[in-house]
């Protein structure tokens, strides 16, 4: 983009001075965010080309991605997100049909299927997210490791796979792809079962669990505790495990295989709340940035690109550029702290203190003035 290339260029006229501070970087584990890829894709089955139906599919495909992009299901019963639905093609920018050996049952009787994929307009629909003022959750989203145990009255407490074939596994995978949420599942080997039992994940054994979870290095833990009651209804309780916050989820229904469904739903609703951009129109705020420990031209492209890709930074301004620390104005299309979760779940730039060493983790609360004098400290990790 241009405002890109000036930056370039700006890096390139600017001369090195001050003196050099050197920071050691110290990356997290245990954490793999993960880029959602085709959040503006969506299929649809259909058992003909016909231009009605073709519209029909064209509306649920777009009301889905809008859900996915936005991370709010309640955006559906927006009047003017109904009244945008029933023109849902001018947010077409491409669609194709596909050969499927799947099929959808029609008067109780199964009839042969194709898919019907669409590529909807980046642009248009963020546009319209920003007119409604509806937020925008980034493609590059925090990982979530699932541990379930059933209660049953016959057998007792047990680890139950997400990942065997079976219709949960089936539910888990297609709430995954539906809300763009990575999903990490154990694969409950022996090594996860020497680590923890189904008991201890029924009791919330924390210690246990977060044991158990280090193989995984997923941003999330998420535990799900199911069992049936004697009217037949299942009942379950969702115990979300963040940034060293607990959130707890429950959910009842008549079928057990919605459970699955029920609990990750409402943990990335949670998830998307935290991690999603505002968009109320008119006048963002802005933040100072320095990074330090940028080395040579190659490091100060990579920063510049990586910044400007972030969803949060609407326009980027380059300040002062000394030996190895960069300073940047941003001006943000959220708030402040949608840029340091942003930063904080990429793990490509490590916070700095006051004193100028790197912290283990971040703070559990952090807001920086990020005014000029006082600007956000980060250091570019070595290679």
């Amino acid at each position: 983009m241009v405002l890109h290339r000036m930056l370039l260029q700006s890096v390139q006229a600017m001369g090195k001075c001050g003196h050099l501070f050197v920071v050691t970087a110290l990356l997290s584990i245990g954490a793999r965010a993960e880029l959602v890829e085709n959040l503006y894709q969506q299929s649809e089955l259909v058992t003909g080309q016909s231009v009605a139906e073709r519209q029909q599919a064209t509306k649920q495909a777009l009301a889905k991605v809008l859900v996915r992009v936005s991370g709010r299901a309640l955006l559906l019963q927006s009047p003017a997100i109904e009244s945008v639905l029933k023109s849902p093609q001018r947010f077409v920018e491409a669609y194709r049909y596909e050969s499927t050996d799947e099929v959808i049952e029609q008067d109780g009787l199964p009839v042969p299927a194709s898919r019907l994929v669409f590529n909807f307009s980046r642009a248009g629909i963020e546009r319209l997210l920003r007119t409604q003022q509806a937020p925008l959750w980034p493609a590059n989203r925090p990982s979530v490791l699932v541990w379930l145990v059933k209660d049953d009255l016959s057998v007792g407490r047990e680890l139950v796979s997400l990942q065997d074939g079976s219709e949960l596994s089936a539910a888990a995978s297609s709430l995954s792809e539906l809300r763009g949420q990575p999903l990490v599942l154990p694969v409950l080997d022996l090594q996860d079962r020497l680590t923890i039992s189904a008991d201890q994940v029924w009791s919330l054994d924390q210690a246990a669990i977060i044991e158990a979870s280090a193989r995984y290095q997923a941003d999330v833990l998420l535990v799900g505790r199911y069992s049936q009651t004697s009217n037949g209804s299942w009942l379950s309780t969702w115990t979300l495990l963040h940034k060293q916050h607990q959130q707890v989820f429950d959910r009842d229904t008549d079928r057990e295989v919605d459970l699955v469904s029920q609990g990750l739903a409402a943990t990335t609703d949670f998830l998307a709340s935290i991690y999603s951009i505002s968009s109320l129109g008119g006048d963002t705020g802005s933040v100072f940035l320095e990074v330090q420990r940028v080395n040579g031209f190659s490091g100060y492209v990579q920063l510049l690109s990586y910044l400007d890709s972030l969803e949060v930074v609407r326009q980027l301004d380059l300040v002062l550029l000394e030996e190895q620390t960069i300073h940047v104005k941003i001006k943000l299309e959220g708030e402040v702290h949608s840029l340091t979760d942003a930063l904080e779940l990429d793990r490509r730039l490590q916070l700095v203190t006051s004193d100028g060493a790197l912290p283990i983790a971040l703070p559990k609360q952090l807001e920086p003035l990020g005014s000029e004098n006082n600007p956000l400290r980060y250091g570019w990790p070595s290679k």
